[in-house]
């Protein structure tokens, strides 16, 4: 199984809490090398249209949900992000990144590729608000079923997650994200995975 059930019951007992950003916090910004060739298609991952985020770690989703929500993270109940939130992003050709999520929100960001790395972008709220914004790396891709994006938040912080194809990956698959999470320096205790099991999706 992905999660361990030390893990799981520690989701389970937090569920009616708030969201604590910094039990969350992972390792400060580090230095993500260029690959030796772009490994990234975005022509793939704009056609998705709906681009699913079904494994990432804690403060990634924290940062997410709290920025669609427009809430303080105490405001908001850890159970709800993990089986309610239905967050999805959708990316187009003009660099516009859009979330979706709880029960049909929405907010939008810019990005603008990063100089120097055919595979990194930066990006922000369009309302110019830094509460989810910072550099994005993508790390390890198949071009067909998912992406890895290590991220540099704005606050100084590392973030990770996965775009994909489907609400769900194999468990195989799943390994070989966790073991290239790992081997970038993130904790395996910051593991996390999004449920869509009760959500309904649209276009």
């Amino acid at each position: 199984m992905f999660l361990s059930a030390s893990v799981v019951l520690l989701c389970m007992a937090s569920a009616i809490q708030g969201l604590n950003l910094e039990a969350a916090m992972e390792t400060p910004c580090f230095n993500i090398s260029n690959n030796p060739a772009p490994l990234f298609n975005m022509e793939w991952a704009v056609s998705l249209g709906t681009v699913y985020y079904p494994i990432m770690n804690n403060i990634d989703l924290y940062r997410a949900a709290t920025d669609l929500l427009q809430k303080q993270p105490n405001e908001i109940k850890t159970g709800s992000v993990y089986y309610d939130s239905c967050l999805t992003w959708h990316m187009f050709k003009d660099g516009t990144l859009l979330s979706k999520g709880f029960n049909g929100l929405t907010r939008e960001y810019k990005s603008r590729p990063m100089e120097g790395n055919p595979d990194g972008y930066v990006f922000w709220p369009s309302d110019g608000t830094d509460v989810y914004s910072g550099s994005a790396y993508t790390t390890m891709t198949d071009n067909k079923t998912f992406f890895f994006s290590a991220l540099c938040l704005k606050n100084g912080g590392m973030a990770w997650g996965v775009g994909s194809a489907t609400p769900t990956l194999s468990e195989e698959t799943k390994k070989k994200i966790l073991e290239h999470a790992e081997s970038l320096g993130f904790k395996k205790e910051h593991f996390t995975e999004l449920r869509y099991d009760n959500c309904k999706i649209s276009a």
